[in-house]
């Protein structure tokens, strides 16, 4: 009797026993899924081993789907997956407690593990699913003794061929997936976008431009999906040649490898043309060159100085900037008069002195009054740096520019306190704002873009507005009402900055602290013509560790996803400018690539004058819906069978 085309026998539903879900080898495996989430994390900065994103899902896969297929088993080893990658790779949180001198092992486990721990639910989430809705058929290779030998090659083809289409579902919806679980992590309460898959593939920027058009959460697709492909087709080309004696054409893998390398090709010529040399020809291009100076403070030192003498702090950090900011002058043109000189081809030069210079966030020693009402600005007399304010804008910021013959205009970070009313009291206070203060000329000339997205428990507490008990427990423990913190800006205009020098205004996209991760939060900002992000931070609360050089990686998605150069200054992180495709243009750093050094960073933007709307600036996150109906797809056929079967034995019951 013929055995040709006989059909590949599927595999007995996986085992559910307690016996074998509890038993030792089953009980270990969440050691290899911490080890596998910690070196993912090595896949980032400051580890930066990039290629390690598109293998670093493929060990809790073999974990998932070697396993039985239950959805809180893979929620258990997803999320030793996620504590190993977040507790590695976000170990700078923990430097925080230093600053307000809480002992590391107290903040460790009352701050730093739950905060892992909840974000680590989403891989759980993601690994639940996977283990389940979209785990592959995982069909067995024919059985042999029922095949003749010219039926053989028939029957490991078909076989082939069924699991090929089950590995192409599950790349789709566990990618989709992962997308749409990313996207969560980074707009949750506790918001955090930092280190995702696909800022993994910055190594070259190809790959990475196409940000303008999905935004950089729907990129973590590629990696996800190459690794489940890999998986899929690596199993069924062994199981292939070890039983058919011969070599599967794993299409897949093939195909996932063209895809691959059209988005190479086609991201090259996206870089290529947003690369500070192309822009740079075009005569629609502005050429703005900007300064931005960081002196390296101490966040410990900061603080030390506030609490015993506040006006002592206002006096030297005004004057250690100021002081900072000329000398950075100086060796700027001096810099360029060298290179004038060593041009033996070039008879004239001219000297591009910065026409912004930006200090970091709250970097400016003196506090501004705010009235909310009106938006305008007072310096109050007889309260806090009122003297020192009147120095600093009438006596010092004017030497300083005619020191430098530059009528500079000064972006920085300032603490704003708020007041409302017709006078000005010391009882008017209405809590603080985290701004940019925008200093073209003088105090009246004083415009600001407060910070819209707070950090939580370090800037404001969730739900405690409606939640009396929780302001209560807060008031108990720190001493502080919550409604004297810092509030929440508002507005979604960009701020106009004259080019001093030219008849040229530059729309500036404000971004203070975390926001230049938060890439919705900048969108609102996009207007048609020349624009530049510029960033204020201050990472000195992390002390010298890698948040800063993690914060600078993830803020050169922003300028891919807005097609906008960028310029940091960043007190103790990575003090830059970046270019439109993400590229670094000049950075403040150490000769080992490392941050945390007084300086400055020097850059001509290439701006230009006809920028406009990116398709992530227009649509948003469209290809996050696009991945969550995508992971639906894929999941339903599976849902779909378990709620017949459900229903089945309840009739039979």
């Amino acid at each position: 009797m013929s055995t040709n085309n006989v059909p590949p026998q599927s595999s007995p539903a996986p085992t559910t026993s307690t016996k074998q879900e509890n038993g030792p080898f089953y009980n270990m495996m969440w050691l290899p899924a911490l080890a596998a989430g910690a070196l993912m994390a090595m896949a980032f900065v400051p580890y930066d081993i990039g290629f390690l994103v598109w293998v670093g899902l493929l060990p809790i896969l073999t974990i998932l789907w070697v396993g039985p297929a239950r959805f809180w088993r893979g929620f258990r080893m997803g999320w030793m997956f996620g504590m190993g990658w977040y507790c590695v790779s976000f170990s700078w949180i923990h430097e925080v407690g230093y600053v307000f001198d809480i002992p590391c092992a107290v903040f460790t486990n009352i701050a730093f593990v739950p905060l892992m721990a909840l974000y680590s639910c989403l891989p759980g989430i993601w690994a639940g699913i996977m283990a389940t809705w979209l785990r592959p058929q995982l069909s067995r290779s024919p059985e042999q003794k029922d095949i003749a030998r010219y039926g053989k090659k028939s029957a490991w083809k078909s076989w082939a061929t069924a699991d090929l289409f089950s590995t192409l579902r599950v790349a789709v919806g566990g990618a989709a997936l992962w997308v749409c679980l990313e996207w969560v992590r980074a707009h949750g309460t506790l918001g955090f976008s930092w280190n995702s898959l696909g800022m993994g593939m910055y190594h070259g920027l190809s790959l990475v431009q196409w940000a303008e058009f999905v935004g950089t959460a729907a990129l973590s697709f590629v990696p996800a999906f190459i690794n489940i492909i890999l998986w899929g087709a690596g199993r069924r080309a062994y199981l292939y040649f070890r039983g058919a004696s011969g070599f599967c054409r794993t299409w897949d893998f093939y195909g996932s490898m063209v895809l691959l390398f059209m988005m190479f090709v086609g991201g090259m010529f996206l870089a290529k043309a947003y690369a500070p040399a192309a822009m740079m020809q075009r005569e629609s291009t502005l050429q703005l060159p900007v300064l931005a100076v960081q002196i390296n403070q101490d966040q410990v030192e900061r603080m030390s100085i506030r609490r015993k003498r506040p006006t002592m702090l206002t006096n030297v950090q005004n004057e250690r900037y100021l002081s900072a900011t000329q000398s950075a002058f100086e060796q700027v043109l001096r810099e360029q008069m060298q290179q004038a000189l060593d041009n033996k081809h070039g008879l004239a030069f001219t000297l591009a002195k910065p026409a912004w210079v930006i200090w970091p966030e709250s970097a400016l020693g003196v506090d501004l009054w705010r009235n909310i009402e009106d938006d305008s600005h007072f310096n109050i007399n007889g309260y806090l740096n009122s003297e020192d304010t009147d120095k600093l804008f009438n006596e010092s910021l004017p030497a300083l520019r005619r020191q430098t013959y530059s009528p500079f205009v000064l972006i920085t970070g300032v603490d704003e306190r708020r007041f409302s009313g017709s006078s000005v009291s010391r009882d008017a206070g209405r809590g603080m704002l985290n701004s940019m203060a925008f200093i073209p000329g003088g105090f009246e000339s004083i415009r600001t873009a407060s910070k819209q997205h707070l950090m939580p428990f370090g800037e404001y507490i969730p739900y405690a507005d409606s939640c009396e008990w929780l302001r209560s427990i807060y008031t108990e423990i720190t001493g502080t009402q919550v409604s004297d913190g810092i509030h929440r800006g508002t507005g979604s205009e960009p701020i106009p900055m004259p080019v001093p020098g030219t008849d040229e205004t530059v729309g500036v996209i404000p971004a203070v602290c975390y926001e230049d991760t938060v890439g919705d939060k900048l969108t609102k900002f996009v207007r048609q013509g020349p624009q530049v992000i510029v960033n204020v931070s201050n990472d000195a609360w992390f002390r010298d560790s890698a948040c800063g050089a993690q914060q600078a990686r993830n803020a050169a998605f922003r300028c891919i996803e807005l097609r906008r150069c960028m310029v940091r200054a960043a007190n103790k992180g990575v003090t830059c400018a970046i270019a439109p495709n993400g590229a670094v243009i000049d950075a403040l750093l150490n000769e080992d690539g490392t941050p945390h050094l007084a300086g400055y960073s020097y850059a001509v933007l290439p701006v230009d004058r006809n920028g406009g709307f990116t398709v992530y600036a227009l649509m948003g996150d469209w290809a996050v819906i696009l991945c969550a109906l995508l992971a639906l797809l894929c999941a339903s056929p599976v849902i779909v069978e378990r709620l017949s079967t459900r229903a089945e034995r309840r009739r039979a019951q």
